[in-house]
This record gives structure tokens, C-alpha cells and sequence, in this order.
């Protein structure tokens, strides 16, 4: 998945004041600078789009080290009236269908816990580890709604590289993502095997559903209630930090057990998926008309959580709504069976935690 934390791009307060020719001017850049790193940070916690500010931040950077402290004094005038400027009307619909955030407690684990899925019996809690580039799988048994005991990791599964975004069905047939394998000829990364008393047994790699390209993979999966229905997303990574693109698919279980990309996929999420924005990390209601989901912004790097609903299963999911409650660095939303709560995961300080919101309506 997507990088945990967001990460202030404009260190300006590092002008080169050496090059400025008046030390006075210098020392006023970097005073407004600092303003403006702050209001960027405001913005971010407040979940405002900031894309059109960070390009000019970046830029007085760079003026700043080539030694035109003038050209970077007047655009920083400028980005502080950018701040000051009245929000616009924002396209983007809100909702409090959720709410109350509390931090789940997991009993004999203190290190991050991310990407939670809830088994559709509520029996357990898996959830994801990141460690020096390192990602494994863990699963925690239910004591109540905020509390769980640790296990250890899922046996079976874990390789050395990235293992990740679990979900299961009602049948315990368990899929997962992983990059143990991830090498020509088929660049596999989507798995599915059998879960049973913390094992996951009989394991095929879901190759049908590879684009068998490198660069390209699919970097989420959520499997339905059911079984039949595979919601997964289509990444390319170019070699930056981030993904240049994900967008959703849903692939139908044949009758041999294979899965085949839908024929109406695209229309399915057509109010979902975006060329400008991140769509990942899906979360399917029991009934499968309601989808809750992650949206990374590329520019800013900002991460929103959003609920989509539709008629029946065969119709496109509606333009989605922000989900308020969840705020800060935060992934994953993850539906319970009954949908009375909603998982995700924060940066709780050092390390990222669990948290659960209510249902209010």
C-alpha cells in the first residue's frame, strides 16, 4: 500500500542566505517561510486541498538556494494570501455516517498495526506490521469491540518482503498481497489459501489477474462476504515512493475457481475512479452495496477516507462521501459484518494504531 506518513516537501526555512547579498531580507524569507510550512500543515490536518500552494512553496526554494531572495520574498506575499484566501465551495460531499474514534487495544503487541480486517464471524482481527521496508501479517483473537489478544503472525504466508492487506470470506479462504514472488514472467502479488488456527494452508497465486508487466501489480485485494466477488486495484510504480496511478477492478470467481475481470468494472466505479487521485484499500459491506475506501492525493500526498453505496450489485457505486471522522494520517477503512463499526488505522505518535469509529445513523 501507500506510504503511511505524509511528509512536509518544502523545507524552505533552508534558503541559501549566503547568496543573498542582504542578510536583513534573508532572515525575513525564512521567517515567512516557517508561516507558511505552518499554515501548510494546518491545511493538511484540516484535509484542504493544498496542490495548487505546494508547487509555488517548492519554487521558493529554489530561488531561495539560487540566491534570489527578492523573487522569493514576493512569491512567499503570495502564498500567504493564498492562505488567507476564502475556502472555496468544495465538490466533495461529508458525511458523520460514523463517528467517536476510539483506539483499539491489542494485549501483548506494541509496535504499528495497519491495514485491519474484521473475519465476518468477528472472531478475528488481522492486520499488517511494517518494519525496515518489511511488511508481515498478524492476527489477534476478539475479546470486545476495542480490545483483542495478540496471536502472533499468520503462519504460512510471510515471506521477507511485503505481505499484506488480508480479508476473508465467510468459508475462511483467505487472500492476501504479496511481493515474495514478484519476478518474471508472471509478477504475481495477488494470493489466496485456506485460514485455519492461525495457518494459511494450500496457497495458489491468483495469475490470471497479473498485467505480467514489471512495473505493474495489483496492490490491494478484498474478497467479498461470498467469495465470488474480488475487489483489487491495478498500480504502476515508475520508481518513485508513491504508486503513479491506482484505480479499482472487481473480477468474478469462475466456476474452476479462477478469477475474470468483470465486463462492466469500469462502469462499476466510474464515480470512483480517478486519473488525478489514488483509489485504494477497499472495504465490502456484507451485502456488497456499500463500499469504503481510501483516497490519496498526488500532489499533496493527502490521504482522505470515503464511503460509496449503490442499488444492487450489478449498478455503479454512487459519488462517494468523505467519511469526517477520520482524520491525520490515516488508511484503511475496514467494515464489520454487521457495519455497526468502521476499522482503520492512524499514526498514533511513533507508530501507527488501530482505531475504530461508531455508527451514529
Amino acid at each position: 500500500m501507500l506510504i503511511r506518513f505524509f511528509t512536509v516537501l518544502i523545507l524552505v526555512c533552508t534558503i541559501n542566505i549566503a547568496h543573498a547579498g542582504e542578510f536583513s531580507k534573508g532572515v525575513e524569507v525564512k521567517q515567512k517561510a516557517g508561516v507558511a510550512v505552518e499554515r501548510l500543515k494546518t491545511w493538511h490536518r484540516e484535509g484542504r486541498d493544498a496542490s495548487e500552494i505546494v508547487p509555488m512553496m517548492q519554487q521558493v526554494k529554489v530561488l531561495g538556494v539560487a540566491g534570489k531572495i527578492d523573487e522569493a520574498n514576493e512569491l512567499l506575499d503570495r502564498i500567504l494570501l493564498k492562505f488567507d484566501e476564502p475556502a472555496s465551495t468544495s465538490p466533495v460531499t461529508e458525511t458523520r455516517l460514523y463517528d467517536n474514534p476510539k483506539k483499539v487495544r491489542i494485549i501483548g503487541y506494541n509496535s504499528n498495526a495497519m491495514e485491519p480486517f474484521i473475519s465476518r464471524d468477528g472472531k478475528y482481527l488481522f492486520f499488517n506490521d511494517k518494519t525496515k521496508g518489511n511488511k508481515d501479517i498478524f492476527y489477534a483473537t476478539h475479546i470486545d469491540d476495542f480490545t483483542f489478544k495478540f496471536m502472533g503472525e499468520v503462519k504460512g504466508i510471510n515471506t521477507n518482503e511485503v505481505d499484506g492487506v488480508p480479508s476473508m470470506d465467510k468459508d475462511n479462504n483467505f487472500y492476501y498481497v504479496s511481493t515474495g514472488e514478484y519476478k518474471a514472467p508472471k509478477f504475481n502479488t495477488l494470493y489466496r489459501g485456506k485460514f485455519q488456527d492461525g495457518e494459511v494452508t494450500n496457497i495458489i497465486a491468483l495469475d490470471e489477474l497479473s498485467i505480467r508487466k514489471s512495473g505493474w501489480l495489483n496492490m490491494d485485494a478484498e474478497i467479498s462476504k461470498d467469495g465470488n466477488t474480488l475487489y483489487s486495484t491495478i498500480n504502476y510504480f515508475s520508481g518513485k515512493l508513491f504508486p503513479d496511478n491506482s484505480t479499482f477492478f472487481i473480477a468474478n470467481k469462475q466456476k474452476d475457481g479462477s478469477f475474470k475481470e468483470a465486463k462492466n468494472s469500469k462502469a462499476i466505479f466510474k464515480n470512483i475512479n480517478t486519473d488525478n487521485f489514488l483509489e485504494y484499500a477497499a472495504s465490502i459491506s456484507s451485502d456488497g452495496l456499500k463500499i469504503f475506501f481510501t483516497k490519496g492525493n498526488i500532489k499533496t500526498k493527502q490521504l482522505s477516507s470515503f464511503i460509496a453505496t449503490r442499488s444492487n450489485k450489478n449498478a455503479p457505486f454512487s459519488k462517494p462521501e468523505k467519511l469526517t471522522a477520520i482524520t491525520g494520517l490515516s488508511e484503511a477503512p475496514a467494515i464489520t459484518d454487521d457495519e455497526k463499526l468502521l476499522y482503520y488505522h492512524y499514526l498514533d505518535g511513533k507508530y501507527f494504531s488501530i482505531y475504530a469509529l461508531t455508527k451514529i445513523k
